[in-house]
C-alpha cells in the first residue's frame, strides 16, 4: 500500500480508502454484514487505514458495521470519518443528538475524520443557520473530533467560497476522469490543495459507470485491451494534490483489486501513452454529450436564480451515462427550487451572453422534465 500526507499534521494515510457506501447486499437489498466486515477487515489487513461512512449509507445501518468491523483491534489501526447530515437538523440540540448517535453506533470516543455532509448552497444555509462550525469546534475542544472538512456537490464557484471561508483541515470532492469540470473539478482540487487542504476523492469510477462504461467508451476501451478501472484510478493518483481516493468497494474481488492497483500507483507515474488514452476517453464523453455547454458561465447570475450550467451537466451525466440517472436526479433534487431548471421564467438574458448560441430556455424544459 501507499502512503500520503494528511492533513498539516501530516498523518500517514493510505492511498486507497475504505468507503462503506456500496457494502455486499443480501437478497434483500440489506446489508451483508458478515460479509462486508470480512471485506473491511481485508482492506485494513492490506494497509487501509482509513474507513468512511455517513447517516444516509445502507438506511443508516453503515455506521453501525463500521463499528461492529472495529472491534477486536482494529479500531486502532484506522482513521474513522464520518459526517453530518447538513439537511436534517433543525435546531441546534438535534446536532449532538445526531451526533451522540454516530458514536453509539461506531463504538468510538473520537471520529478521526468529521465531515458537514453535501455541501451545496441550500444545505451551506442550514448549516449557517444552526452554527454548525463553532458546533465543531466544541466537539474538538471535548477530543470527540480530531479534524474538520466537509464532502461537496455544487459548482466551482461556491466551491472556492466555501474553501475561504474557513480554516478547514480537508474537503472531499467527486472527481473522475470525465467530472474534470464538473462541480469542483481539477480547478477545484488544485485550489484547495493551495490553500492547505487535504483533498479526499470520492467517485473515482463514477457510481461505477467508469469501471464498464456504455456504449462507444465501452467499444473503445475493448479496443485498446486495457482495464479502465486500473487507468481510472491511477489517473487520479498520478496527481500530486490527491491524499487519498475513497472507493466504495461491494466485494472481495473488488477490494482485492482496488489495493493491487493502489500498490502500482504514485504520483508522476502514469505514462504519456496512458494519458493520451484517458485523453481519446474524454473526448468520445464529450462528444456524447446532447448539450454543448462549454461552461464558460456567461449565461450567469441567471436573473431568477437558475443555475443554469451546473443543471446542464447534471442532465449530460445522466444521458451520457444512464447508469447514474439516479444520482443525477439525486443531485438535481438537491438544488434549490430557484436554482433548478424548471426554475426558468424564459426571460431570454442567458440565450444574449452564450457564446455557444444554445437555445438555453428550451434545453433548461428539457433538463426539468428528465430529471424532477
Amino acid at each position: 500500500m501507499q502512503y500520503r500526507s494528511f492533513t498539516k499534521d501530516n498523518l500517514q494515510v493510505s492511498s486507497l480508502g475504505f468507503g462503506c457506501m456500496r457494502l455486499p447486499l443480501l437478497k434483500n437489498s440489506k446489508p451483508d454484514e458478515k460479509e462486508a466486515i470480512r471485506i473491511i477487515r481485508h482492506g485494513i489487513d492490506q494497509g487501509i487505514n482509513y474507513i468512511d461512512t455517513a447517516v444516509p449509507y445502507h438506511d443508516g445501518e453503515s455506521e453501525t458495521i463500521v463499528g461492529k468491523a472495529l472491534k477486536n483491534g482494529y479500531r486502532d489501526k484506522v482513521l474513522v470519518a464520518t459526517k453530518m447530515p447538513t439537511w436534517q437538523p433543525t435546531k441546534k440540540e438535534e446536532l449532538d443528538t445526531i451526533f451522540e448517535e454516530q458514536i453509539q453506533k461506531l463504538q468510538v470516543d473520537c471520529i478521526d475524520a468529521y465531515l458537514l455532509h453535501c455541501l451545496q448552497k441550500g444545505f451551506w444555509q442550514n448549516a449557517l443557520k444552526l452554527d454548525m462550525i463553532s458546533w465543531l469546534e466544541k466537539k474538538r475542544e471535548q477530543g470527540k473530533i480530531r479534524y474538520i472538512g466537509f464532502s461537496f456537490h455544487d459548482g466551482f464557484p461556491f466551491f472556492q467560497e466555501l474553501v475561504d471561508y474557513y480554516n478547514w483541515d480537508f474537503c472531499q470532492i467527486q472527481y473522475n476522469y470525465v467530472n474534470e469540470t464538473v462541480q469542483a473539478g481539477t480547478a477545484g482540487l488544485k485550489y484547495a490543495a493551495q490553500k492547505g487542504l487535504s483533498v479526499i476523492i470520492m467517485e473515482p469510477l463514477f457510481g461505477g459507470v467508469l469501471a464498464s462504461p456504455p456504449g462507444k467508451m465501452n467499444e473503445y476501451w475493448k479496443k485498446t485491451g486495457q482495464n479502465p478501472i486500473d487507468l481510472a484510478l491511477r489517473w487520479i493518483w498520478d496527481k500530486p494534490e490527491v491524499a487519498l481516493v475513497l472507493s466504495g468497494m461491494s466485494n472481495m474481488e473488488q477490494t482485492v483489486q482496488n489495493i493491487e492497483i493502489a500498490s502500482r500507483s504514485g504520483i508522476g507515474t502514469f505514462t504519456q501513452e496512458e494519458h493520451a488514452l484517458i485523453s481519446n476517453a474524454q473526448a468520445i464523453y464529450n462528444e456524447s454529450t446532447p448539450i454543448k455547454c462549454t461552461k464558460c458561465r456567461y449565461c450567469v447570475p441567471c436573473p431568477s436564480g437558475v443555475e443554469i450550467p451546473l443543471n446542464f451537466e447534471t442532465y449530460n451525466n445522466a444521458i451520457v451515462m444512464p447508469d447514474t440517472h439516479q444520482l443525477a436526479k439525486n443531485l438535481y433534487g438537491m438544488l434549490l427550487p430557484e436554482q433548478q431548471a424548471g426554475h426558468c421564467t424564459e426571460c431570454g438574458a442567458c440565450e444574449e451572453k452564450c457564446p455557444q448560441q444554445l437555445p438555453i430556455q428550451n434545453l433548461l424544459k428539457q433538463v426539468a422534465k428528465h430529471l424532477k
